[in-house]
């Protein structure tokens, strides 16, 4: 069974430096489930029991939350091989936010459990899965605190500069796609369509950057980081 995803795994954060003989060693021990579903099909509803850790295997999803005032915000898009729930997973909590398949998913669920237990057949591996998971909660811990910053921006354009200088630091490039579309990107914003909408054309006619649907240019370095 996981035989078909192993060449996936093996770019997986969690599974960083472990052998391929190791890892199936590792999978037989853990004996992770593996689920499908279909688009816009939910994968976890907030607040209910998290007893796993989700790997994508195929897909696209994307994580939300609401607000108070009803509105959902987009925390990720996440993809082959990225992570979700890790952080709940180990403060023995419930779903932070919903996930949906943003297209048709394989979504392989690793037990938390088994993580930090101790392991029946003392695989050699397991101590690195430890501290492959206390990198990541770590990561995870400090992008969250990123979003919390960025959502406190009382400005549109400072959050759009914000996420687009840091789009430009991951890629390297002035040309860049983002994964977000655009009313994912309002959404992760946690501004209205429209209103993005208007920031970009002033912004685009101010010179500072050009775009076509979710291809970003940053014409003026300089002046985007100004605008925060």
């Amino acid at each position: 069974m996981y035989r078909k995803w192993i060449h996936i795994l093996m770019k997986v954060e969690l599974f960083k430096n472990i052998p391929e003989d190791e890892l199936y060693t590792v999978l037989s021990c853990v004996m992770p489930t593996i689920s499908s579903y279909k688009k816009k099909e939910l994968i976890t509803l907030e607040q209910s029991e998290i007893t796993a850790i989700g790997i994508i295997l195929k897909g696209e999803a994307v994580i939300t939350k609401e607000t108070m005032a009803g509105d959902r915000v987009i925390m990720a898009k996440i993809n082959k091989g990225n992570m979700f729930g890790e952080v709940a997973a180990f403060a023995n909590h419930k779903w932070p936010a919903t996930v949906v398949a943003d297209t048709d998913c394989v979504i392989l669920f690793f037990p938390s459990d088994k993580i930090i237990g101790v392991c029946p057949k003392a695989c050699l591996a397991h101590r690195v899965l430890i501290q492959n998971m206390l990198q990541i909660v770590s990561q995870k811990a400090l992008m969250l605190n990123q979003k919390i910053e960025m959502l406190s921006l009382k400005s549109i354009r400072k959050k759009i500069s914000t996420y687009l200088l840091k789009q430009y630091s991951m890629k390297g490039s002035l040309l860049f796609e983002i994964p977000l579309k655009r009313n994912e990107l309002a959404e992760y914003l946690l501004v209205s369509r429209p209103s993005l909408s208007r920031e970009l054309i002033k912004m685009k006619g101010e010179g500072i950057l050009d775009f076509h649907r979710n291809s970003f240019k940053i014409l003026n370095l300089d002046g985007l980081k100004e605008c925060l």
